[in-house]
């Protein structure tokens, strides 16, 4: 990983730090003190690095001996002057705060020749990349330098962190923000991480000079505190996992059997939040940044720490809604001949045991919030309510929800026979709720009567016009029917009610991945991830779409980690993908196949589906034909409350036996032509 450096900023590239610069072979010592400006009390020796607007000499101090940096500044640099007194400002404002913290580079020196035209500072030397006292040959020791030898271990990112953050938060408490952080920006003074480059040092308020790396820029672009987080953020995901920036959130495949896999996951917590793509996601200050590395650092889980203070969060909102339930309370108990009756929510009415009441709003709470990691507890919170009230309405909506769409570790898998009892329990409880009309879509749909569920969704909508599921649940039925134009118009709506749940970017992938436009349904998928990075049905998306376009090595990656985080036994699910991919590596796409159809051969197995679609990847058109007629004859379900035959329409894989009589005729009895496009019938 080693991007091409050039003394331009902003051109996609990560130019060479002007503060130590990259290590020069040795000039012609007469000619390079010829050319070289002057620096009170400073001898220069040579000439060690070099940027967009200056040039880095190694200098030794006439009074001490001692060795430093010293960086020119160039006037002919710059287009007009007040770029160039803009930078010379920034330097003296931290100046005066370089010496206030151990993390910061500190600067002993600075002044200006007005007459050859030029600016300079005198400032920490960098540490020698090979420890040599022989100042000839000195090459200053980088972050970049670092990974040379490959990632750098989980605990010594950590310090670097720490180290780090300690900076930028003590820039950002002064008004100052860096603009330029990057590997190649942080040098090792006496083995400490120190951020380079500071003639990038400027006011938080300046919005007129642009700058930074591509890769390490947020989408909003450079000039805050927070894209300073973003950009560390993306310095430490490359030293975590050694790979480029620019293939963030990807993690390398082998990371499961890293010695140090669990304390990489951690910090890959706190990179995905640093470097979420919305900033209103990611890490509001530096101080938060350090306080999480110094968890961890700790030996304490980052992620757990999350999760208790979402828990609290939540029983703050509980405690508080009792509080503005019992005043409200009290104030209609006082008001005279009047009868005030609140006004049902849209999830149905409220039981008489509060105790009932907080679970459920948790459960709910956890639900709306999108945190994967905490859906089996929404699950529990949800059942434990409705023990204590069997008629209470509001817990089946929410189950019906973790259901439909979730498939998350910790939660049964959603058979038809429970969505039928979800259902059930809706109607006689809140029949006239558009989750009850959901919950009949979705059983008329595992039943193949598809006309019949598209009539109930319409219901549901119509019922509450704002119900978010509703939309989504309707934009899945549509890709199946072969109708993503129309989904594409449902989603859209439920962007606008539920701007941030994750469900809904998935579902506009699934709507690319019908149109057939795997780089599209992956960028969505993509984005799933990054309102929810454990959201397990993206990463399938993301392999299925992989797959579709011949990347089986890659959707391997992708699949797995799938299976992984929705519950799957880690050390079995390795094991079967290592084979998988020994399989693809020996046998190309075609040994890839037919391993699975040596796991799935034996005549006891009724995959029957499953089997079809391995036949047809083989080229055994008729094979597959007759798996698919069997899965029908059969009425074969599958692991959740879809059948396999709901993915007809949908699955790539069947796309070249659309024109055939007998597809058609499947289609037909499934009851596909009932609300296919007419031109595909």
């Amino acid at each position: 990983m080693n991007p091409q450096r050039t003394g331009r900023r902003g051109n996609g590239a990560e130019t060479a730090s002007p503060t130590t610069g990259q290590s020069l072979a040795p000039c012609d010592a007469e000619s390079d003190r010829t050319n070289q400006p002057l620096v009170p009390d400073y001898e220069l020796i040579r000439r060690i690095g070099g940027g967009a607007y200056g040039e880095v000499f190694l200098a030794r101090s006439k009074a001490t001996g001692i060795h430093r940096a010293a960086k020119i500044v160039w006037r002919r640099s710059f287009d007009d002057d007040r770029p160039f007194q803009r930078e010379f400002e920034g330097i003296q404002r931290f100046e005066r705060i370089s010496r206030e913290h151990p993390s910061q580079l500190a600067l002993f020196h600075i002044g200006r020749n007005t007459t050859e035209g030029y600016f300079y500072y005198v400032m920490e030397l960098a540490d020698d990349v090979q420890t040599r006292q022989d100042t000839g040959s000195y090459s200053p020791r980088t972050l970049r330098a670092e990974f040379a030898q490959g990632r750098l271990p989980a605990a010594q990112v950590l310090e670097i962190g720490l180290a780090l953050t300690e900076a930028l938060s003590h820039l950002h408490r002064n008004g100052l923000i860096h603009r330029d952080v990057k590997p190649s920006n942080v040098i090792f003074v006496n083995g400490r991480p120190k951020l380079a480059d500071i003639g990038l040092v400027t006011d938080a308020s300046d919005r007129c000079s642009i700058v930074g790396t591509e890769g390490y820029l947020p989408p909003e672009g450079p000039g805050t505190p927070q894209a300073d987080i973003f950009a560390l953020g993306k310095v430490l995901y490359e030293a975590t996992t050694s790979l480029d920036r620019r293939e963030f959130p990807k993690l390398p495949p082998d990371l499961r059997s890293w010695p140090d896999a669990a304390q990489v996951f951690e910090l890959n917590e706190i990179i995905l939040k640093a470097c979420a793509q919305d900033s209103s996601q990611r890490y509001k200050t530096c101080e938060e940044v350090h306080s999480d590395l110094a968890h961890l650092n700790q030996g304490k889980s980052v992620k757990q720490k999350r999760s208790r203070q979402q828990y609290w969060a939540v029983a703050r909102k509980v405690s508080f809604a009792f509080i503005v339930l019992a005043a409200i309370t009290a104030l209609i108990s006082a008001l005279p001949h009047r009868s005030i009756r609140p006004e049902p929510s849209s999830d149905g009415p409220d039981s008489t045991n509060l105790e009932a009441n907080a679970l459920c709003d948790k459960g709910m709470y956890i639900l709306r919030g999108d945190d994967f990691l905490q859906i089996a507890a929404a699950y529990t919170n949800f059942n434990r309510a409705i023990a204590l009230d069997p008629n209470f309405a509001r817990p089946y909506v929410g189950l019906l929800e973790i259901h439909v769409r979730e498939s998350a570790p910790g939660v049964p898998n959603s058979t038809p026979e429970v969505m039928r009892g979800i259902a059930q329990h809706l109607e006689g409880l809140a029949p006239h709720l558009a989750a009850t009309s959901v919950a009949e879509a979705i059983v008329n749909w595992s039943d193949w009567k598809y006309l019949e569920s598209e009539q109930c969704i319409l219901q549901a909508i119509k019922a509450n016009p704002n119900y978010e599921l509703a939309h989504t649940f309707y934009s899945w039925l549509l890709c199946c029917y072969g109708r993503p134009e129309e989904a594409y118009q449902q989603l859209e709506i439920s962007r606008a009610l539920a701007p941030s749940r994750a469900v809904v970017y998935r579902c506009f992938g699934n709507v690319f991945y019908v149109e057939r436009d795997y780089t599209n349904a992956i960028k969505w998928y993509r984005k799933t991830l990054e309102w929810e990075p454990h959201h397990p049905v993206a990463f399938w998306g993301i392999g299925q779409s992989l797959r579709a376009m011949g990347d089986y090595s890659n959707a391997l990656d992708y699949s797995e980690r799938a299976d992984i985080f929705s519950g799957a036994d880690e050390k079995s699910t390795k094991q079967k993908y290592e084979m998988q991919r020994r399989a693809l590596a020996a046998g190309g796409i075609r040994g890839y196949w037919q391993l699975h159809w040596k796991w799935n051969e034996s005549p006891t197995n009724t995959n029957y589906y499953w089997k079809g679609v391995i036949q047809i990847q083989l080229g055994n058109t008729s094979a597959a034909l007759d798996w698919l007629q069997k899965s029908y004859a059969t009425r074969e379900r599958g692991n959740g409350y879809e059948t396999p035959l709901n993915d007809l329409l949908y699955n790539d894989c069947w796309d070249g036996l659309h024109d055939k009589q007998s597809f058609k005729k499947i289609l037909d009895e499934v009851g596909y032509t009932k609300v296919m496009p007419p031109q595909r019938r």
